[in-house]
């Protein structure tokens, strides 16, 4: 099985070439997507995670091929997709507005209920103002890149952090500058003593470990040089602070942070973006954003579903982030247990560092075939060699939904070789590892049974 793996994909890439470059020798435009194979490897070896067609939803249990699995990769945080009152606003907007925008909100797909979702986000996080966008992803790349744009502007972005946020700092015409970690930005910072026409932007929470950043730091750093901050908080609102108000609340640094960026796709079970700033800001971001002025309105049920998330997250949800905190804990004591390493998440998304890509991928596959909806997470989003699967969870998984998942968890590390990670000297690779794609050079050290 093995070798004939291997000759497929020497016969694909060699093939591929032969056949796409022409007799000068150059290469054809579509050459590097002939030549990516790498899903191909996994598919034939029955692992490949993604894309999966899931055939229904409860919540904390999707179908997958007919049959039932314990989600545990969802960033439905407050389980609010399946909320009576979330599910009926987004019936009766349909009712009333039908199912989509058909322009721009620039011109005619600017709805009472985006004017309306937008005053209920400025009040709840204590800003003049908020714009709301199609996607979280839009919302990022088109303000970060506005910002970014404006003669002088410099942005400072974190290494780790979200790719809409690396994206936007791609498209800014201004200079644009990495840091590490908060000692590094401070470092660079310290060179000149007039950051004015600067703009730091960071997660709060950041979507695949679970680190939470030290805000109160970030706040003190923009007190000292002067900069603007722009947090992306999109896996802390929902879950962290007073009222579900996110990280910025938590950490008390609100009054410091220009601009709060948010997600309806997580805990407030819809889809859409939106910036929160003073009103100047959002008047001159409203006419200048790209992302905002040549893309279709959000469409009026998933305006309604955030309008509906956002006050059951204010009147109920009281019970509902007590519920998630507690499976929380429960869930990565459980992992803890087990033998697998965390990275200290102290949120409801708690990693599980498997090391190599490929078997990673594996170890996905065999989660799923136990009844554990789980996936990978390889390299770029990591580096190379600290691949993991990432979990979540919600307030709605039972005892019962989190031992299943803990009893597959436990069963698959039986099954490889899944090192003990040591935090201080975590693995360094040059390149992905694929040779757990090959069933017979896979190094397992019981039946698959086990």
């Amino acid at each position: 099985m093995c070798e004939g793996l291997i000759l497929v994909a020497i016969l694909l890439t060699k093939v591929g070439a032969r056949v796409m470059r022409g007799e000068s020798g150059s290469m054809d435009l579509f050459q590097t997507c002939y030549d990516y194979v790498e899903p191909s490897f996994a598919r034939m070896a029955g692992i490949y995670p993604f894309f999966l067609p899931l055939e229904g939803s409860e919540g904390p249990v999707v179908t997958y091929q007919g049959k039932e699995v314990v989600m545990m990769g969802s960033n439905n945080y407050l389980g609010l997709t399946h909320h009576p009152k979330v599910r009926e606003a987004a019936r009766d907007a349909i009712d009333k507005y039908g199912t989509g925008c058909t322009g721009s909100r620039f011109l005619n797909g600017n709805l009472d209920l985006h004017d309306r979702l937008e005053h209920a986000l400025a009040t709840l996080f204590g800003y003049e103002d908020a714009l709301v966008f199609a996607s979280g992803f839009l919302a990022n790349v088109g303000v970060v890149a506005a910002l970014g744009s404006i003669p002088g502007a410099v942005i400072f972005s974190e290494r780790e952090n979200h790719a809409s946020l690396i994206d936007g700092t791609r498209l800014a015409r201004g200079e644009v500058r990495l840091f590490a970690d908060l000692n590094d930005l401070d470092r660079q910072l310290s060179k000149e003593s007039d950051w004015s026409h600067a703009l730091v932007i960071s997660d709060a929470v950041f979507s695949m470990t679970g680190r939470v950043t030290d805000l109160r730091r970030l706040a003190e750093l923009k007190r000292r040089h002067g900069f603007k901050l722009y947090v992306d908080d999109a896996h802390g609102i929902g879950v962290l602070g007073p009222d579900g108000r996110g990280a910025v609340f938590d950490q008390g640094v609100r009054a410091d942070v220009d601009l709060l960026f948010g997600t309806f796709s997580k805990s407030l079970a819809s889809l859409g973006g939106f910036v929160c700033a003073e009103k100047r800001v959002i008047e001159w971001l409203r006419h200048k954003t790209r992302s905002l002025i040549f893309t279709a309105g959000l469409p009026p049920a998933s305006v309604a579903a955030a309008l509906a998330s956002l006050e059951v997250m204010r009147d109920e949800a009281g019970e509902l982030r007590a519920q998630v905190w507690a499976n929380a804990r429960y869930w990565r004591e459980g992992l803890d247990a087990i033998g697998y390493y965390t990275m200290g998440s102290t949120t409801p998304i708690v990693p599980a560092m498997i090391g190599s890509e490929s078997l990673a991928f594996r170890v996905a596959r065999d989660l799923l075939d136990l009844g554990v909806f789980a996936l990978p997470v390889p390299y770029p989003v990591v580096p190379y060699g600290q691949s993991l699967i990432r979990t979540s969870v919600m307030p709605t998984h039972t005892r019962e939904h989190l031992d299943q998942a803990l009893d597959a968890f436990a069963r698959v590390r039986k099954r490889y070789e899944i090192p003990e990670f040591d935090p201080e000297n975590l693995p360094v690779a040059d390149c992905e590892d694929w040779s757990w794609f090959m069933p017979d050079q896979a190094k397992s050290t019981s039946s698959p049974a086990a």
